[in-house]
């Protein structure tokens, strides 16, 4: 059984990689494609909400929500979701920073001002890779799902339009959206590991 999870696991992480580099080759002409033939002014508002839920505040302020709901309830069930979610989308944000200045991948309207080389940055608009939004969002639907596995499907597919929604928005190219979507889950799966062990 040991060796099936691990078997699994290493099959998820290649495909992943592989996933990833496919994704890298084809960032131009997703971007291309969405720019032409998904923007659309009446979609506009609709992505701009979708977008305000991978905002990190905002996240906070939900986890922080259920972290009270669970003291004046007395559940300990909610205070520790909200708790190790809480973490979940700190840890996955002092985790994207990182990567970001070490990558320094210019984002796409950097790109298209001729700005195109890759290497270790501090500056604003060198920081696209990966996307904070999406690694914070699957970071707490991860947490969500742990406690909650009957609303999975409605986290991770929030999380998804929020992603989504950076593509859209050209803040971030598809590599960045999916990388940030694997690092998020990855994180929030360990803390959702330790929200079910701890008393």
């Amino acid at each position: 059984m040991k060796n099936k999870k691990i078997l699994i696991r290493s099959a998820l992480i290649i495909i992943s990689f592989l996933l990833l580099l496919l994704l890298f080759a084809q960032d131009y002409t997703i971007r291309g494609y969405v720019k032409t033939n998904v923007k659309a002014v009446r979609w506009e508002p609709t992505v701009q909400a979708f977008n305000k839920f991978g905002d990190g505040g905002i996240q906070a302020v939900i986890t922080i929500i259920i972290l009270i709901a669970g003291y004046f309830k007395k559940k300990a069930n909610l205070i520790k979701t909200g708790k190790y979610g809480l973490i979940a989308i700190i840890a996955a944000g002092i985790a994207v920073q990182i990567i970001k200045r070490i990558i320094g991948r210019p984002r796409p309207t950097m790109m298209d001002a001729g700005i195109k080389d890759i290497g270790p940055s501090i500056s604003i608009g060198l920081d696209s890779y990966p996307s904070g939004h999406t690694a914070s969002s699957f970071a707490l639907a991860a947490v969500l799902s742990s406690a909650y596995p009957k609303g999975r499907y409605i986290f991770y597919f929030l999380a998804g339009i929020a992603g989504l929604s950076r593509i859209y928005l050209d803040s971030h190219f598809a590599s960045d959206v999916f990388a940030g979507a694997i690092l998020g889950t990855a994180i929030g799966i360990f803390f959702a590991h330790k929200m079910a062990g701890s008393k």
